[in-house]
């Protein structure tokens, strides 16, 4: 018991008070049916919109039946009844449902696209559907954006923007304000649509306001989002690339977008891999999000130009030596009121030689709580030092983070960053990355070192690397790529799962290291 409130209190003391405010009064007031909120609609304005594709396929028309694929997952509906509150695959897998992307597809006639959105409609207004802001949130944005790109008959039209207003007024009404962050701000962006494509003057001051808000909150000065997810960056800079462009010059908003879009871009770029990838830092992980390439050439089609900044307040920082890339992660837990995607993996990085991942990040396959959740947030699933086995950051239900890691940043630049942590107790865990004359390297040291401690690290390779030892600690990992250990008092290689996606494993293989003391070197050498 006093263990489970000792987590509870480390946990909320990082809330903000706004939070523990709308927590409360989310559990007090029941939610009401879309019906609600009806109104009558006011005369629309026709916003516009650059050509954006459906990442994928979600939806495949058959005869008599939709099937639907999201997160590597699928499920088939006849065409009378999808059911749209369907929690077979769980509660992600549904919102994915719910958020409407096939709008998006090209491939699927109009006459579809309008008899789903009838049907969902029917749900939402009956109550069968319970309404949520974050969902809602992306169903106006893609409803919007349908509405803008496409001619239907004017009853049709009239029909759905009912609809369509109904929810923008409950959202207004419901801003995630209980959570902050990233659902905060796709309420945001949705509002401000919604305001713009209905022409309401208070609905404008009001999302101007939050908007402009949450932007300065939100995107650091460096560029990063500062939830420090690279997926959910890209997500949130096309959210910026599209709210720029369909606001009005008139708008100061414009021009704030604008520099943030750009502040985004130039981080995206100096994270992005020559390969088009991007490190898998906390919830990372492919199919998401529109890739760094068409989030590039987008923002060149918009004129916009990435203000490349040195990484500093996300906390990642680059070495490079010749071919050789690695980026670390020397920070511990953002935002404090809401690390929901946050990972327990201060002092982690990855490695490319050229376009090859070689040392990679695990990645992500679920939100789903359980022991792949605990495991793929936790530090032993990182290319870092556990001691005892230990997180260096109390991660647990999920999306929770209890008592976290303290850093202290003690030398910074371009090829050589020192800093050490006091995630593991009385014990800090200090790591120093470092360019040689022939290749990087890492060391590892542990201060004020309890000789009875367990310490362990792990290098996690890419599937396509299979690692053959030369000799006990030195190891081939590419024609072109040696690794060194020294310090080591045990090298064993044993199996992961790597995640390609959500739901989506592939085996590969882990260097499981025992120290024989206080300290580590490893050196990545190209030959």
């Amino acid at each position: 018991m006093l263990s489970k409130l000792n987590t509870l209190f480390h946990t909320l003391i990082h809330l903000k008070p706004i939070q523990a405010v709308y927590q409360v009064k989310n559990r007090l007031i029941k939610v009401s049916p879309l019906s609600a909120f009806q109104l009558p609609i006011p005369q629309t304005q026709k916003l516009d919109f650059f050509k954006a594709p459906a990442i994928t396929r979600f939806l495949k028309v058959k005869p008599d039946q939709f099937h639907f694929e999201f997160l590597n997952l699928s499920q088939t509906y006849s065409k009378s009844s999808i059911d749209w509150n369907d929690q077979t695959h769980g509660k992600l897998w549904n919102y994915n449902l719910q958020y409407l992307d096939f709008l998006k597809q090209e491939d699927v006639p109009i006459e579809i696209k309008i008899d789903i959105l009838r049907d969902i409609y029917s749900w939402l207004l009956a109550g069968k559907l319970p309404l949520e802001p974050y969902p809602a949130s992306l169903r106006i944005m893609n409803l919007i954006r349908f509405f803008s790109t496409h001619s239907m008959d004017q009853a049709t039209k009239d029909e759905l923007t009912r609809f369509l207003f109904a929810e923008v007024n409950y959202l207004s009404k419901n801003l995630e304000f209980h959570l902050l962050a990233n659902h905060l701000l796709e309420n945001a962006f949705a509002f401000w649509m919604g305001a713009l494509f209905f022409n309401q003057p208070d609905w404008t001051a009001k999302a101007s306001k939050l908007l402009k808000s949450q932007l300065e909150e939100q995107i650091l000065a460096d560029g990063a989002h500062y939830e420090l997810t690279p997926m959910y960056h890209q997500i949130i800079l096309f959210r910026v690339m599209e709210a720029y462009y369909l606001t009005p010059n008139q708008y100061v908003l414009k021009f704030i977008l604008k520099e943030k879009a750009e502040l985004m871009m130039g981080w995206l770029n100096l994270m992005t891999f020559p390969n088009g990838q991007l490190p898998h830092f906390n919830d990372t992980t492919e199919g998401i999000a529109y890739g760094s390439a068409f989030l590039q050439e987008t923002g060149r089609s918009l004129d916009l130009l990435p203000n490349f900044k040195s990484l500093s307040e996300s906390g990642y920082r680059k070495l490079e030596f010749e071919d050789l890339c690695l980026i670390s992660d020397v920070e511990g837990i953002k935002p404090s009121y809401q690390p929901g995607h946050a990972h327990a993996d201060t002092f982690s990085f990855v490695l490319h030689k050229g376009e090859v991942p070689v040392i990679v990040d695990p990645g992500i396959s679920t939100y789903t709580i359980g022991s792949r959740r605990a495991w793929e947030r936790g530090t032993a699933s990182h290319n870092t030092i556990t001691i005892d086995q230990k997180n260096s950051s109390h991660v647990w239900a999920g999306f929770r983070v209890a008592k976290r890691t303290k850093v202290n940043l003690k030398s910074d630049n371009s090829i050589h960053v020192l800093a050490s942590q006091d995630g593991f107790g009385g014990q800090l865990h200090q790591r120093e990355f470092k360019v040689l004359g022939r290749g990087l390297e890492i060391k590892d040291e542990i201060l004020n070192y309890n000789n009875n401690s367990i310490l362990e690290a792990r290098l996690f390779f890419h599937p396509a690397i299979t690692p053959k030892f030369i000799s006990s600690a030195r190891i081939q990992l590419l024609d072109s790529l040696i690794l060194e250990l020294f310090g080591a008092e045990q090298i064993q290689l044993i199996p992961y799962e790597f995640a390609l996606g959500f739901n989506k494993l592939k085996s590969a293989q882990c260097l499981l290291i025992s120290l024989e003391s206080n300290s580590l070197t490893t050196r990545f050498i190209p030959r």
